[in-house]
């Protein structure tokens, strides 16, 4: 999962296609918050190093060349519950699975050059042109310690309140591709929340994600507890567990039939 720019995106996005949720691209984040005139911002590196240094340090991300994560996932108000997993590989090779109660399996994977999603509303599709691109993006294993490689500008814009916790608001670019807005706790230096507008042949879908419960696994922390919001319906994603270098199957990211 990923957080600082995270895969559980991608996750929103696959499950709110399944229910057959039109996209909406009515509301969008807003990319220039404002810093009061007697706030000096910090450069966008140093916020990104005070963030690697909070979560465990760049060694200790690096160090594992697998990820697992699982868990399980609600969606309200249709009152949908499930479970997830998500493998994320060193190479940049991407695999998730929810299953939800009454509907079935939503399963979604990129190999490093082919991405494609499936589901029982859409059953199995390949991803194209800009939201392949995007997904490609999102799937860059070590995006969390080395934010250069999935953005070409990445900048402080101002200062913001999540909840009652002050944060500097940066924003990743990409051309081409929607920006990211990120909101990093100024004391601890956590990420807090993210704003992304994802893509999809349908049109955009609009989400607002906030990260709570941070656990250290393996000298490295992640956040137990997801919230991602949507103009239409929330989903809650709580994190069972957490494993490393597990053996990965090829087969896994090989589309169905």
């Amino acid at each position: 999962m990923k957080r600082l720019f995270g895969s559980l995106f991608v996750l929103t996005f696959l499950v709110s296609a399944a229910v057959a949720q039109k996209p909406d691209s009515s509301k969008t984040p807003d990319p220039k918050p404002v810093a009061p005139p007697s706030v000096k911002l910090p450069a966008a590196k140093d916020v990104v190093e005070k963030y690697v240094k909070a979560i465990g340090g760049k060694d200790a991300y690096l160090k594992h060349r697998s990820r697992v994560e699982s868990g399980t996932i609600e969606l309200t108000p249709m009152g949908l519950k499930g479970t997830y997993e998500n493998l994320s590989v060193s190479d940049n090779r991407v695999f998730s699975k929810i299953s939800i109660d009454g509907f079935g399996d939503v399963l979604n994977s990129f190999d490093g050059k082919l991405g494609w999603s499936s589901n029982p509303a859409q059953g199995s599709r390949l991803r194209e042109g800009k939201e392949l691109e995007q997904f490609r993006h999102q799937s860059i294993y070590d995006r969390e310690v080395n934010p250069e490689k999935a953005f070409t500008s990445l900048v402080v814009r101002g200062v913001e309140n999540v909840g009652d916790r002050k944060t500097y608001v940066l924003v990743g670019s990409t051309s081409g591709l929607p920006d990211e807005i990120i909101y990093f706790d100024v004391d601890s230096g956590l990420v807090l929340r993210r704003d992304n507008i994802l893509l999809a042949p349908e049109g955009q879908q609009a989400t607002t994600a906030f990260y709570e419960d941070y656990r250290d696994v393996g000298g490295v922390k992640w956040p137990f507890k997801t919230r991602a919001k949507t103009p239409a319906f929330e989903l809650l994603f709580v994190v069972s567990e957490i494993k490393y270098d597990v053996p990965v199957e090829d087969s896994k990211f090989k589309r169905p039939n």
